[in-house]
């Protein structure tokens, strides 16, 4: 009789202390205020033929979450409720830390965890076209972080959360990109994926070389934003080069068709989770039968893109020489009839994308215009001087200035910026040496150790404003995997060449110094020429977890000399459930963090406790084994 007293006073104090653990924490809270309309039109052409309104972007961050969208002229004036609707949206998505919701044009934010550390960083920004001299559109924050989120009668120390799941550990172990999955991922394939990616690794002669898998299987990515890694205050816009010929014979197998809906939406979903906003397509036109694929794959991004509402991804072309290879020859014909076939081909491709793609508001477009990039040059064509090249341009940029809105060209960086009537601006792109043991840590130059060739083009750019700039942000380099290669490689050093072409940047961009409207991720999916980043940049790291009483304690252990905790943004830790559910510990630990103490955080009973190393955007997050937590 006694024991069973015991037990069952034992019972309800278990059931006393847990209820009480979840009732003595409160959640954060805090609110965004969006007002004003769209402003325009304006005629930047000195007449009324170019009516053009502002367009730009409106992003919400709490903690390590944003939500996006923009906006610009579509069908009529945007309105600020729109907007609020779209950000209430993705602000109750799955991976958002609060719940949203709205009254008029005011989001109030509810944190999902409770306790201190759901006091999340709060910001609010909008972004705006150049022509306009501010944002047609406010966004003011209640201020810099969400408050109210309080650990109850359990005094100082660290919060208590919610027992409420915040996922499985399977999930958070799992591949969440948009590639497809290894054969060894615990979450299983991509439904659109008819095969597994385990990865593509360098040449067998390259001895020496630091980066042995350059496209590494799809890892459990890091949801901070690409455009954390630019300068406090950066308000431009990510552009995202994508390639469109997986699924085709004649490349190497990634495991999924791009020519399908389901595909290329779920790497729409997932750049724009990653920050993306705009991409910009490899496009290989109409005039060669044979590149048949590539132009059903860029009509299903364009499909795609043009189906969301709001935009929050833009499309955009970019013209690649090999859509003129195969209808102007590049030897065999002499310069007149060179530049005769190149200006023709280029005018019905100018004619194709401008009916099919640029009227549409989901087109990218600066200062009103849509943009077109080019890729290649005049040294694609032997015959061609330079005098050739800019007499093919001329004529291409004539023809398109007939055009209701003309077109704006952007052409790859070569060691200078020109301001010739059919030139808008240049792009920065990789610069990969050939391969040897010392030249694949040549990152910014394919002829120095030191960034030249970007140092040159960030430079050049300052000096010429009116142009576009486009700066690049790129992991490496490994062209081992393309049927041309040249073995050029660039070594990723386990992260840290993505972390200084954002670095690169910030030296010549921010505070109160010129802006750079547009970087380039190069690229978002070419695996062949080691450059995707769709699966995220392994940092070379993993983490170890042990418990000595009730403090988790972690430390990392490099595979490499070349990781860095640069490439580390935070971590978290949680603890899981016998089935498995994921629950929160501690979240947005800071770097220098390598202990928490779970007294106060973790209710009574057996736990299976994680540490999680978040890595810098795109970087592959690693989560700990599990340790044994008897509370």
């Amino acid at each position: 009789m006694r024991a069973d007293l015991r037990l069952l006073f034992g019972i309800s104090l278990s059931v006393l202390a847990l209820n009480t653990f979840a009732q003595t924490q409160t959640p954060a809270t805090g609110s965004v205020l969006i007002s004003g309309s769209l402003q325009g039109p304006a005629y930047p052409c000195g007449n009324t033929s170019c009516p053009t309104y502002d367009s730009g972007r409106m992003t919400v961050t709490v903690g390590a979450f944003s939500a996006t969208t923009s906006y610009a002229y579509v069908g009529g004036q945007m309105q600020a409720e729109q907007l609020v609707n779209i950000l209430t949206a993705q602000l109750n998505s799955g991976t958002s830390p609060v719940t949203a919701t709205r009254s008029n044009t005011k989001i109030t934010l509810t944190s999902k965890q409770t306790g201190t550390s759901s006091n999340y960083a709060l910001s609010a920004a909008a972004t705006h076209n150049n022509l306009f001299p501010a944002t047609s559109f406010s966004v003011t924050a209640s201020g810099p972080a969400l408050i109210g989120g309080t650990a109850g009668g359990h005094g100082g120390g660290v919060t208590p959360p919610s027992i409420t799941p915040i996922g499985t550990v399977t999930a958070q172990l799992s591949n969440n990109t948009s590639l497809c999955s290894s054969s060894k991922d615990p979450g299983g394939n991509r439904p659109y994926c008819s095969a597994f990616f385990n990865g593509f690794k360098t040449g067998s002669i390259n001895q020496g070389a630091q980066t042995l898998v350059p496209d590494s299987p799809a890892g459990h990515v890091s949801d901070v934003s690409i455009k954390q890694l630019m300068y406090p205050g950066w308000n431009g816009r990510v552009l995202c080069h994508y390639l469109p010929w997986f699924g085709n014979s004649n490349h190497k197998s990634v495991g999924y068709n791009e020519n399908t809906a389901a595909t290329v939406a779920a790497q729409d979903s997932f750049m724009i989770k990653e920050g993306c906003d705009a991409v910009l397509v490899d496009y290989y036109g109409t005039l060669d039968p044979s590149k048949a694929f590539n132009l059903a794959t860029t009509n299903a991004i364009f499909s795609d893109t043009s189906s969301r509402a709001g935009y929050p991804l833009k499309f955009g072309i970019v013209e690649d020489k090999g859509a003129l290879k195969p209808i102007c020859p590049t030897s065999g014909q002499t310069s007149a009839w060179t530049v005769a076939c190149l200006q023709n081909a280029l005018i019905k491709e100018m004619d194709y994308i401008h009916t099919h793609y640029t009227n549409s508001p989901a087109y990218w477009r600066d200062g009103g215009q849509p943009v077109l990039a080019y890729f290649g040059g005049p040294t694609d064509w032997p015959v061609l001087s330079v005098t050739d090249w800019y007499s093919v341009w001329t004529a291409v940029k004539a023809h398109t200035d007939n055009y209701t809105v003309p077109f704006k060209f952007i052409f790859q960086y070569g060691g200078k910026f020109t301001a010739n009537s059919w030139d808008n601006g240049r792009y920065a792109w990789a610069q990969p040496p050939t391969f040897t043991a010392t030249q694949q840590f040549w990152w910014g130059s394919r002829s120095n150790p030191t960034p030249v060739y970007l140092d040159s083009f960030y430079s050049n750019a300052l000096i010429n404003p009116s142009q576009l700039a486009i700066g690049a942000l790129y992991k490496a380099f490994d062209d081992n995997n393309a049927s041309w290669s040249g073995n050029r490689v660039v070594a990723q050093q386990c992260g840290q060449v993505l972390m200084d072409t954002a670095k690169e940047i910030n030296k010549y961009y921010g505070g109160s110094g010129a802006q750079i409207p547009y970087v380039q991720l190069v690229t978002w999916n070419d695996y062949e020429e080691g450059t995707a980043l769709e699966g995220g940049v392994d940092n070379c790291y993993s983490v170890n977890a042990s418990m000595l009483g009730n403090v988790v304690a972690w430390s990392l252990a490099a595979s490499d000399p070349y990781a860095s905790t640069r490439t580390i943004h935070h971590y978290n830790v949680y603890f899981a459930d016998s089935n498995r559910k994921l629950y929160s510990a501690g979240a947005n630990l800071p770097l220098t963090a390598n202990s928490l103490d779970l007294s106060q955080v973790v209710p009574p009973g057996t736990w299976n406790v994680y540490v999680e190393m978040v890595g810098q955007p795109l970087i592959i997050n690693r989560m700990s084994s599990a340790v044994t937590y008897i509370h």
